[in-house]
């Protein structure tokens, strides 16, 4: 049998991935059939990668955290990669749609100017609460066996979830502005509840799975519904709070 030698750690192996760093025995050099197959299959691929972890948290999202926190990550995006690609693509088809309703509006469009930094960047702000989250998460469950910096991961996948409802919310208000045409802003009061019932939906349906229904947890029933209450309120007046220091809503 062929002896290869990682081009990546120069380890000398036999098969067709490096034991020593997982490198490709088959890498070749960059070409057109590079750019044109592999580039795409890496990012389109179904069985692992960004898209199959962007389907994954819609349809099992406990699940594939509690599969990534126990080692199996081989099929998931990195948390943090996902995050950032995420809110960048999300901030830019926000910001896009917020264009075309301005336009479609025409004179009767009327934008506030006295808006927050955060409010035209919400997607950033849900990143910087993703400490906060963590720690609120990690306390509620902190006799469990998932220490702060795991709990760090799992709300990273939710934070970059909920970008997907920052798009939902304007794509209706574009829908809404064809025909009325009239803009003054997505509504506070809408958004918000929009936003906080799909935020508080995925944090009870990920920490539920994860210590509830996943083999690794054990609160059930009647237990697990109240503890997931009071993290989801816990959690809600922390983003009321943040709201109110970032300057997206008026204090009380």
């Amino acid at each position: 049998m062929n002896v290869n030698v990682c081009k990546n750690c120069s380890f000398q192996f036999q098969g067709n991935y490096c034991p020593q760093c997982g490198q490709s025995s088959h890498e070749q050099r960059i070409d057109a059939r590079y750019i044109l197959h592999d580039v795409p299959h890496s990012i389109f691929h179904i069985d692992q990668g960004f898209f199959y972890t962007l389907k994954s948290m819609f349809t099992r999202p406990g699940a594939i955290i509690d599969e990534f926190l126990e080692g199996q990550r081989v099929k998931y995006f990195r948390p943090l990669a996902y995050v950032v690609i995420m809110s960048a693509i999300c901030t830019l088809i926000v910001k896009g749609l917020q264009w075309l309703m301005i336009k479609t509006a025409g004179t009767g469009a009327a934008v506030a100017h006295d808006e927050s930094f955060f409010t035209h960047y919400f997607s950033l702000f849900i990143f910087i609460m993703i400490p906060f989250a963590s720690l609120i998460t990690w306390l509620t469950f902190y006799k469990k066996k998932y220490n702060y910096w795991e709990h760090f991961i799992a709300n990273t996948y939710i934070a970059a979830q909920l970008n997907i409802m920052l798009v939902l919310i304007n794509l209706v208000g574009l829908i809404v502005v064809i025909f009325t045409k009239k803009y003054t802003g997505i509504d506070f009061g809408i958004f918000i509840t929009i936003f906080m019932s799909f935020f508080l939906y995925l944090y009870g349906s990920v920490f539920g799975y994860i210590f509830g229904r996943s083999p690794a947890g054990k609160y059930k029933g009647l237990k697990m519904t109240l503890i997931l209450t009071i993290m989801n309120l816990l959690l809600f007046f922390l983003y009321v709070a943040g709201f109110n220091l970032a300057g997206i809503m008026k204090p009380w």
